[in-house]
């Protein structure tokens, strides 16, 4: 009996086909895409079959998407795909594995998706609404997408509003630390006093305070010595007029415009002196001097 035979060239077809193409990537997959969409266009199609076997017998490859072309999810690259997807669609076959919309690959394998459909918009937290948007298990503020949302901290330290829905309300919440408008007010005694301590006590102390102004023995006696306390050098101003610094007669010193303020007023310009310190010990700096004069316009806490 004649039998059948089966020709050389098409069991070397077969032979081909049952090869096993992988294109590996040591990446997770990184765009979203829908399984079986091989040419990325959005849908799924004729020419996604006509793709994959070009990718595996013409070298029409790599793919965009290799996670997309691998139509039955079994981590690899072969005849089985297109077979999958033209039984999907001409033959009643099942609807390929998911993501059957813009989704990620639920299977751990070697393959990736650099380039998804156009469609398929990747998934951002939205940071207020309460809900894990993008599905990696954490949700607004805790989604490091909304790192640097104005959402998720305090943007404004003095609207009286709790910008980031925290139960904390401007200097109250911690996102606040550290802004200028949070800082605890100036004081004397810490802030100013080691200023004058350090800078002007060598002449406005024991033995012979210069102009019998005595700012030593602490911070409590040198304040009740300068604040409230009418000048000597022109008594048009106090030494410290708390809230003014301008009209300030210690501050007026120390920044130099102490003969503009007694020509102001009409003081004895000989009265007037030279800045303070005085000397080689002349002058602070202006950072000390923005200092003091800050202090002096908030008020003069003691």
């Amino acid at each position: 009996m004649k039998q059948n035979s089966i020709p050389r060239a098409f069991l070397a077809f077969l032979l081909v086909a049952t090869v096993t193409v992988v294109f590996p990537s040591t990446a997770p997959c990184q765009s979203l895409f829908i399984r079986g969409d091989c040419n990325t266009d959005g849908a799924i199609n004729i020419a996604d079959a006509i793709l994959g076997l070009g990718i595996l017998f013409s070298g029409a490859g790599p793919a965009n998407c290799d996670d997309a072309c691998d139509v039955n999810d079994d981590g690899n690259l072969d005849i089985g795909d297109p077979i999958t997807l033209l039984a999907n669609l001409f033959n009643s076959g099942p609807n390929p594995p998911p993501p059957n919309n813009c989704g990620d690959d639920p299977t751990v394998d070697s393959l990736d998706c650099l380039i998804g459909p156009t469609s398929c918009i990747p998934l951002v937290e939205d940071c207020s609404n309460g809900i894990d948007d993008d599905g990696d298990t954490f949700i607004d503020c805790d989604d490091s997408d909304c790192f640097g949302d104005p959402a998720c901290f305090e943007s404004d330290c003095d609207n009286g509003a709790d910008d980031d829905n925290d139960g904390a309300t401007d200097c109250a919440d911690s996102d606040c630390i550290g802004d200028p408008f949070c800082a605890p007010p100036l004081s004397f005694e810490t802030d100013i006093y080691p200023i004058f301590e350090d800078q002007c006590i060598f002449c406005h102390g024991p033995p012979a305070p210069f102009g019998d102004l005595d700012m030593s023995g602490g911070a409590a006696a040198g304040y009740a010595a300068i604040v409230n306390v009418e000048s000597d050098g022109c008594d048009n101003y106090d030494l410290i007029s708390p809230g003014d610094s301008q009209a300030s007669w210690i501050f007026r010193k120390i920044e130099g415009t102490q003969v503009a303020a007694a020509t102001a007023v009409g003081c004895d310009l000989g009265d007037a002196g030279e800045q303070m310190p005085f000397g080689p010990f002349c002058c602070l700096d202006p950072s000390v001097i923005e200092t003091i004069r800050n202090w002096i316009d908030a008020g003069a806490n003691p």
